[in-house]
């Protein structure tokens, strides 16, 4: 609410009256507590929290509701305040990929996809990271991911590279940035940063392991605090040393298979902690990865799952981040064309039935517009019940792993400054809106 302002016909008679009415009106706003400023414009940012769903479409976020809510239900992400529609195209294609969509978020600029943090493969350098924007404010920074903390995400915000794949040289260069961009990583891919090739269920391609085995040299003698374990990490005094935790080999294990117990909450939780500890703002970037994973699979109980973890996440910092803190929450792309086709769709439906076959159409209620789900099963492949994590769902074009799809994606954001957030905008705005809200700190 702006500053209450009431206009009245200037006449001599008329301004005894007025002045007498604006106190009346005055006064009862006080007294109902109303403020006459908006309360928001007068606040201090704590810290601001900006997370990338990786893959997340509406329509998966609308089947994970009513999966497991049923259709009146809110996830925390329904309780955000600002919405907004965001483009994605990248610099050289309509349908961005992971690389120049966080590229976009991280730098202000359209990329190539494939480039991590700058313009082409043969640009010298890339702009400054939004990381570099808060630490020359005096901020606090840390990024978070259940991917590879050297995947595409993640990375644009900490490097420039020429070539998203190229895991083992991103690792190096993001030892380089330990108290200059970031002070703490929380994620996987600890085969980039310690040589794992004695293990038989690590893979490193040819000429990997020489450039991990100097990875590994360099990080110890960097200084920063190495966890490959997540009690070590919790049980560890931080002090003031950068930390890189590294808790998979590579990225993290789907949470709907119960193969671990860590989850991005509490991930984000901790690097909270680790960022409040030194009495200044904060900015942390989280990813979760793991969404797009599954839909590249047509594998929609694992995407729910972990859109579900996502939720926990944003219904923690909800609770926990305070008031101060401008939280921002989106996604690069979406993977994979999934459907919810009706109607028919009974209003009740929840749960495992949405897996499988409409009752009422005998047609499947997801199918995906690209990806393995459309090629036929292996003769002597075991069929897998429609509720298993490992079940997918029919598909329209046959693919090893499903297409990005180019369409809008959305954005949610709560807390001071995010009452700037709305309409249609471009994914290169997210990271004037962040700079901004630096500056202004």
């Amino acid at each position: 609410m702006g500053v209450v302002k009431i206009d009245l016909p200037m006449t001599t008679l008329a301004q005894p009256f007025r002045r007498v009415f604006t106190y009346l009106i005055l006064g009862g706003f006080l007294a109902l507590g109303t403020p006459l400023v908006h309360s928001e414009a007068n606040k201090k940012l704590d810290g601001i929290v900006l997370i990338i769903s990786d893959g997340t479409s509406l329509e998966l976020i609308t089947t994970t509701r009513d999966y497991a809510l049923g259709a009146d239900g809110r996830l925390a992400w329904d309780k955000f305040s600002a919405t907004a529609f965001v483009r994605t195209y990248s610099a050289s294609d309509l349908v961005t990929d992971s690389a120049a969509g966080a590229t976009a978020m991280a730098r202000g600029i359209k990329a190539i996809n494939g480039v991590l943090g700058q313009e082409t493969p043969d640009s010298t350098s890339g702009p400054a990271s939004i990381l570099d924007l808060a630490k020359a404010k005096g901020w606090s920074t840390g990024v978070v991911s259940d991917d590879s903390v050297t995947g595409a995400t993640p990375a644009a915000f900490l490097v420039e590279h020429r070539n998203r794949s190229q895991y083992d040289l991103i690792a190096d260069k993001i030892l380089d940035q330990f108290g200059k961009r970031a002070d703490i990583v929380l994620g996987g891919g600890y085969k980039w940063f310690s040589d794992r090739s004695a293990d038989p269920a690590i893979k490193y391609k040819d000429g990997q392991v020489a450039q991990v085995q100097k990875n590994a040299e360099k990080r110890e003698k960097s200084g920063v605090a190495y966890f490959d374990d997540w009690n070590a990490f919790l049980s560890a005094k931080k002090g003031d040393k950068p930390v890189l935790g590294a808790f998979f080999p590579d990225a993290f294990p789907y949470y709907a298979d119960g193969t671990r117990a860590l989850r991005l909450r509490d991930m984000v939780g901790e690097a909270v902690k680790f960022l409040k500890a030194g009495d200044k703002p904060y900015l942390l970037v989280a990813e979760a990865g793991l969404p797009d994973k599954a839909c590249h699979a047509n594998n929609a109980k694992r995407a729910i799952t972990e859109v579900l973890e996502l939720d926990a996440t944003l219904d923690w910092l909800k609770t926990n981040a305070g008031p101060n803190v401008l939280i921002i929450v989106t996604t690069d792309h979406n993977t994979g064309g999934l459907i919810f086709n009706g109607p028919p769709a009974p209003l009740r439906t929840k749960g495992d039935a949405l897996l499988g076959k409409n009752p009422v159409s005998e047609h499947p209620y997801l199918t995906w517009a690209s990806g393995p789900g459309a090629n036929p099963p292996k003769p002597d492949a075991t069929p897998v019940a429609e509720g298993h994590v490992e079940a997918t769902q029919p598909a329209l074009l046959p693919r090893g792993s499903a297409f990005h799809t180019g369409g809008d994606v959305w954005l949610v954001a709560d807390g001071p400054g995010s009452e700037t957030i709305h309409g249609s905008i471009d994914n290169t705005d997210i990271y004037r809106i962040i700079a901004k809200e630096i500056a202004e700190n």
